[in-house]
């Protein structure tokens, strides 16, 4: 290129410089000495930072929650394991009971069926009375063969391990009026001497009794008297079993003993 041509040249871009700005004309001055220059770059929408404001605040408050997460969690487990202790415990000591309760249930158990065979064996020999002797309840009552007075009955009762009979009921006096037709026999009732009171044989005094027309009330009481028992007609009112009567003790009659049944 002449001399000419790059004159004009330079005044053309001393003409362009002129009318630019000052960073204009540097850049375009770099650019004509070859001098590479960056270009210039604006923040985009993601490097703009007000963007980052939002962003941070939902990070810390996923953090918090993330953490309040976390704590519940441990709470809950916590609980969870103080719960659990304690049912552990309350099993373990329910286990126990139930053990002891079961111990004892079969303890128990035993001692019904040891209760059961004594109760069999006793049921078996209930009433259980020697040979001769008749059974009422759990007693035993022998009407003699013979008669004797009072004392002398006495005494063959105590021979036979027994005493005359003490009557404590309307259902015994029945009894004692099956044991035969028309009898008449001597029972463990006496008058006291010198009075009007009687005793059966083992100290008690008559509760209740069963005298003829009243017959205790009659007669002195210098004599002493004994007391027998009379069979009579049984029917539905009190008047039927009115049986006893005063003997004097020396009169000879048969007589009733009476003793445990034997339980072996």
């Amino acid at each position: 290129m002449d001399r000419h041509s790059d004159g004009a040249h330079g005044e053309r871009l001393k003409a362009g410089a002129a009318a630019m700005e000052p960073e204009e004309q540097i850049y375009v001055n770099l650019e004509e000495l070859g001098v590479p220059v960056k270009a210039e770059t604006k923040p985009g929408p993601e490097e703009e930072p007000g963007r980052w404001v939002p962003l941070k605040a939902a990070a810390v408050a996923l953090l918090l929650l993330s953490l309040l997460l976390a704590a519940t969690v441990a709470a809950v487990a916590a609980l969870y394991s103080r719960d659990f202790s304690r049912l552990s415990t309350h099993l373990a000591n329910h286990t126990a009971e139930r053990l002891q309760l079961l111990v004892r249930y079969q303890n128990l158990s035993h001692e019904r069926d040891q209760l059961q065979t004594s109760l069999s064996r006793v049921l078996k020999n209930v009433g259980s009375c020697p040979g001769g002797w008749k059974k009422f309840g759990c007693r035993c009552y022998f009407l003699s063969p013979t008669q004797s007075s009072w004392s002398t009955s006495r005494q063959q009762c105590s021979n036979q391990g027994a005493e005359l009979v003490v009557i404590r009921s309307q259902e015994e006096m029945v009894f004692l009026n099956k044991l035969g037709d028309r009898l008449k026999f001597w029972i463990g009732l006496k008058q006291t001497f010198g009075s009007f009171n009687w005793e059966w044989t083992d100290g008690r005094s008559p509760a209740t009794t069963f005298w003829r027309n009243r017959q205790s009330l009659y007669h002195g009481y210098r004599t002493q008297r004994c007391a027998a028992f009379n069979s009579f007609e049984e029917g539905n009112f009190r008047g039927t079993f009115l049986s006893w009567s005063r003997e004097l003790c020396s009169q000879n009659l048969q007589w009733v003993c009476e003793k445990p049944a034997e339980y072996v």
